[in-house]
């Protein structure tokens, strides 16, 4: 037979396809293979077919296997995952490989979990279960749940008899059957079905818009209050699109602590539709088995965090992308994509409809549903607002902002805030605590010298965890003993300054020893099903008082819980990073949402130095439009996002000699390539030195996403092609989150 040659995309970082010999008829593009490169053999995904090469065909290596017995990824995806490659700078096959589960990408078979169903044939259908022999006993309770039911699964017949699967073989080898092997779908604990709450008039509106136009693509800002049922707005949606056959439905949230909350409350809603989940606390077969499901189309509610915007989906038909405004959905490392904009041009190339939810969207996408300063509208998302709560009762929580210079502070603790716990416990109510610092205290200070314990592979402070007995840095998982003594004057007193989660945790745990207390950080939810098993103490009235840090700031739903209080707010007021304030609003905004959400009402209190600051003024009144305009405003003055458009050339290094280097030469060739795109001088990020590497880097905007995307393409050609790029760890970042 003669042999074709295949275009092959490889795990490496080189942006090309690699040509092989194959003589397999049965290969189609999309399909994985495994081929030899270097001295070892690895998986590669098939991405086209020839009858020539570049390279002389005599050299060229052959296929060495062709796993066949696998749906091969769809034209669809593989467009998608090309786009986002080029868009966001990055090697196809890297991103390629990247998105597909870590079981598809290694060299031993992956094996799925499958069942088979048995059907009865036309010729079964004709026979009588008299015409099987008398003894044959089990066989006679087979054919007979076949002519009741038509078909029948394994773990059907596993109820029949241990000898059952036997016995169906029998009669398909009879001709009586048929067997179809179909992808296992996962036993999972029946919820009862919930009760379906009646949609308000904001609520009915807004189903009834994008059902209008639920049959071609259009982009669907649900900016609903925290408590205003945009879930439930969710699920309507869900529903119409289900009654179409087949249709599948992906629900993107931002955290993985958001999934097992989202899931029960879907599976109450859509018993025996097939649902899946899929996010990094899945085990590695766990998550190749849920990719399968919905690869194969038998999943049709798909809930992930930002990877799954890449899951293959035969019959998508919706999607909906919860906490849009969430930072989360930027990847930082590898393809810095971004999940939602991903999403958007997915949606936009199916022609379905995709629907951004948020209390507090992102100004990006404010930007391009509202009207500007300048009176203009972006007009690429459609507006839809949720201005009251969901339940009739529910009221908005009281915000209080605290003014900690003017109180004395008891372990970091207002006067007012201890009182407002008391008070909580009294009535038998829940209460939650925000720091978004996990740890004990920020820094261990000697008191003699005030030396303060440093990362010795970051520009960065070593935090206590006084449980462990050990100082360990956040940003790169370095950790020590705590000393005895300061390394730099010999002191014995040193004390950690500031709070943590932890020192938080034990200081409550002294003023309200009655208390119930419970801790909710990346320390304490590290085992599996920890955070579930925590929060369903907190349903069943089991916690009085829970402390914690972002995670716990959206999307949870604790109808006893009426007071949140904020400790340490100020750090991002005075931020270098522009989006800063941007980011706190949101998430105060979204923790304030956790109080008041039944029928009690609400109390926030937060402690800051600064409580007539614009942006406490505009959180008090639960403000969101007049402050994001606001920002808008700014963000169009300063010429920042989404005004403009930005890249970011990051390079890292042993020596920073090295960076230096490259970015200075990086710098030179993008001001000669383009003058329209605004080429800033290669600085230093504020965290000098992370994971032991020297970090610079250079920043490009301009105000054309074309004519920055043009430059970038030239820049990175020359760049790969140049001796001092193998000298650094380098990367361009794309509409970059984090400066």
């Amino acid at each position: 037979m003669p042999k074709s040659i295949v275009k092959v995309a490889l795990d490496v970082p080189l942006n090309r396809l690699f040509d092989y010999l194959s003589d397999n008829s049965e290969i189609r593009i999309g399909q994985r293979v495994l081929v030899p490169f270097g001295r070892r053999n690895q998986i590669g995904i098939v991405l086209s077919q020839s009858d020539s090469s570049d390279y002389p065909i005599e050299k060229l290596k052959s296929v060495k296997q062709v796993f066949i017995d696998e749906t091969p990824l769809d034209a669809e995806l593989l467009k998608l995952i090309r786009f986002s490659a080029d868009y966001y700078q990055y090697p196809l096959g890297q991103a390629l490989l990247s998105a597909l589960p870590v079981r598809l990408r290694q060299v031993a078979p992956a094996v799925a979990r499958k069942q088979f169903i048995y059907s009865l044939t036309d010729l079964g259908r004709s026979q009588t279960v008299a015409q099987l022999p008398k003894r044959q006993l089990v066989t006679h309770r087979v054919f007979s749940a076949l002519l009741a039911s038509n078909t029948v699964s394994e773990a059907e017949l596993d109820t029949i008899s241990s000898s059952a699967r036997k016995a169906a073989k029998q009669l398909v080898a009879n001709g009586w059957a048929s067997a179809k092997q179909v992808h296992l779908l996962q036993r999972v604990a029946e919820i009862p079905t919930a009760q379906v709450p009646e949609l308000n008039d904001e609520q009915q509106s807004a189903v009834a818009e994008v059902i209008k136009d639920s049959h071609h693509f259009k982009s669907w800002l649900l900016h609903g209050i925290t408590g205003s049922g945009k879930t439930e707005v969710y699920i309507r949606l869900m529903q119409h699109v289900l009654m179409q056959n087949e249709a599948q439905v992906l629900v993107l949230v931002p955290e993985i602590n958001l999934t097992p909350q989202l899931e029960a409350r879907f599976r109450s809603r859509f018993s025996g539709i097939p649902l899946v989940s899929l996010h990094s606390h899945l085990s590695e077969s766990e998550r190749l088995h849920h990719w399968q499901l919905a690869q194969s189309g038998v999943a049709r509610i798909i809930i992930g965090t930002r990877l799954s915007v890449f899951t293959p989906l035969p019959h998508l038909k919706l999607i909906i992308i919860d906490e849009e405004h969430d930072g989360s959905y930027k990847q930082q490392d590898s393809m810095r994509y971004h999940a939602r904009d991903v999403a958007l041009v997915r949606a936009k190339w199916l022609n379905i409809p995709v629907v951004l939810g948020s209390a507090t969207p992102s100004l990006e996408s404010w930007h391009n549903a509202t009207v500007t300063a300048a009176g203009l509208k972006a007009n690429k998302y459609h507006l839809l607002s949720l201005n009251q709560r969901a339940v009739t009762a529910a009221q908005l929580p009281i915000i209080h902002c605290i003014d900690t210079t003017k109180v004395h502070l008891q372990h970091g603790f207002t006067p007012q805030l201890i009182e407002a716990l008391k008070l909580r416990i009294s009535r038998g109510e829940q209460s939650l605590l925000f720091i978004n610092r996990r740890g004990f205290s920020p820094v261990l200070l000697c008191s003699a010298c005030h030396w303060i314990a440093p990362c010795t592979r970051c520009s960065s402070r070593l935090v206590v965890h006084l449980g462990q007995r050990k100082l360990r840095c956040h940003h790169c998982g370095y950790e020590q003993k705590i000393p005895n003594q300061c390394p730099s004057c010999g002191n014995a007193d040193l004390h950690p300054t500031g709070h943590g989660t932890q020192r938080l945790e034990q200081t409550l745990a002294q003023l309200l020893p009655t208390a119930r207390i419970a801790r909710v950080d990346r320390d304490s939810i590290s085992k599996k099903n920890a955070l579930v098993e925590i929060l369903d103490k907190v349903h069943r009235q089991e916690i009085d008082i829970l402390v914690g840090t972002q995670m716990l700031a959206k999307g949870h739903d604790f109808p006893n819980l009426t007071l949140v209080g904020v400790i340490d707010a100020d750090s991002a007021l005075h931020s270098p990073d522009f989006r800063a304030s941007e980011r706190l609003f949101a998430q105060l905004m979204q923790v304030a949402g956790r109080a008041g959400r039944a029928d009690k009402t609400g109390q926030v209190i937060i402690q800051t130095q600064f409580p007539e600051h614009v942006l406490f003024n505009a959180l008090r009144r639960q403000d969101y439009a007049s402050y994001a305009n606001a920002l808008l405003h700014e963000r169009q003055q300063m010429q920042f996002p989404p005004y403009i458009f930005m890249a970011l050339l990051r390079a890292e290094a042993n020596d920073f000699n090295l960076v230096h280097q490259f970015l200075s030469y990086a710098f030179k060739v993008a001001r000669d390539l383009n003058t329209k795109v605004v080429v800033y001088d290669p600085i230093r990020p504020q965290m000098e030195r992370l994971k032991g590497m020297e970090r610079g880097y250079v920043l490009m905007q301009a105000g054309n996403r074309g004519v920055l995307q043009k430059l970038l393409n030239r820049l990175v050609a020359q760049l790969r092609g140049h001796t001092a790029s193998a000298k650094v760890r380098w990367a361009i970042d794309v509409d970059p989150l984090e400066f």
